[in-house]
């Protein structure tokens, strides 16, 4: 008779407990630990960050009256700016891309198309500044209207006050009414401490100019009443993609009793005479890049002969994308304006 038998494992096959294998084991073991950690960190961070976006409100600012009709099958025309903006511009910072209101106010003169459209940046403090342009260029503006505050409530006081003013300057001044397309940046006081005209405020005036040509004019810089004629002389130039320096002159600090020349002969004039000179930022007058002698003579020439990087004077360029548009990360900087225009240069385009 058969009887049952059993088969006994091998003894002796589990490993010992060696500090190599206790090394193995822990560091695995904190291994799985941060990746799980991480996993769950990001998902109650993500969570908490949508049900904060699903949770707000914020108020949009009352709509723009606009002077033509939108189209209402085209979802462009009832999208978000914010979201727009962000499709078109998808590199640019928020400021650009959020708190933009374009054409808030809008002039009621459709430019040539041919015309040369100023940009120029306004505060709630500077309004009168923008009274005087327009009334020296007598042509198509521009401007970036920034109202620092933090949020875009109606309520918001500043935002009232800003448009307030501005709604009766459009009422009580021809000129503004006709020619000034106002675009209304909103932007956080930590973003705008000092405001000063920067390459994201170049950009979006540019981008809703409706002429073809634009010019970037500094502040607290007002054009002769032949400078808007003279431009247009030299179109071919900028249909080539060049570019066109339009020369500054400013008053010595001894200069308060005379009264802003009106015609060419009188600046030369008064630049004889050591009580103006040719202004290039950051150089003594008349020391500038720009060619004193050669401009006397009313000669088109080169700047990119002895070109200086920091060169950053009022110039006219062509509005489409065959010119680069400025570069936005030297905001903070002083030179930022002297950044794009060396931008251009690299481009290929000529300096006239």
């Amino acid at each position: 008779m058969l009887q049952r038998s059993y088969i006994l494992p091998i003894a002796g096959t589990l490993p010992r407990p060696t500090l190599r294998n206790l090394s193995i084991w822990f560091f695995k073991t904190i291994l799985w630990a941060l990746v799980l950690g991480y996993f769950a960190f990001s998902v109650i961070l993500s969570s908490i960050h949508l049900f904060e976006h699903l949770g707000k409100s914020r108020k949009a600012l009352r709509p723009i009256n606009r002077t033509y009709n939108t189209n209402n099958i085209s979802p462009l025309s009832e999208m978000n700016n914010e979201y727009r903006f962000f499709k078109m511009h998808s590199e640019s910072s928020q400021l650009s891309t959020d708190g933009i209101f374009p054409f808030y106010f809008r002039a009621e003169l459709t430019p040539e198309e041919d015309e040369i459209t100023v940009t120029t940046l306004v505060t709630k403090d500077s309004y009168d500044d923008l009274i005087r342009l327009a009334e020296a260029w007598q042509g198509p503006i521009s401007a970036i209207l920034h109202v620092s505050t933090e949020t875009l409530e109606n309520d918001n006081p500043n935002i009232i006050n800003v448009l307030r003013t501005f709604t009766n300057l459009y009422k009580e001044n021809l000129v503004i009414k006709r020619h000034v397309d106002v675009h209304m940046v909103v932007g956080p006081k930590n973003l705008t401490r000092i405001l000063k005209p920067t390459n994201i405020h170049l950009n979006i005036a540019r981008f809703f100019s409706r002429s073809e040509f634009v010019l970037f004019l500094n502040q607290e810089t007002w054009p002769s009443p032949m400078a808007k004629y003279h431009l247009k002389q030299h179109k071919k130039l900028l249909m080539e993609n060049d570019i066109l320096v339009l020369p500054a002159f400013s008053f010595t600090e001894f200069a308060n009793k005379y009264d802003f020349p009106s015609t060419v002969d009188e600046l030369i004039q008064l630049v004889q005479f050591n009580v103006m000179g040719m202004n290039d930022q950051g150089w003594p007058l008349n020391k500038g890049p720009t060619n004193y002698e050669k401009w006397i003579n009313m000669v088109i020439y080169n700047v990119s002969f002895g070109y200086d990087s920091n060169y950053q004077p009022n110039f006219v360029v062509k509005r489409g994308s065959d010119i680069p548009w400025c570069t936005e990360r030297f905001d903070m900087f002083d030179k930022s304006k002297a950044a794009c225009l060396l931008q251009m240069y690299f481009n290929g385009a000529e300096n006239n």
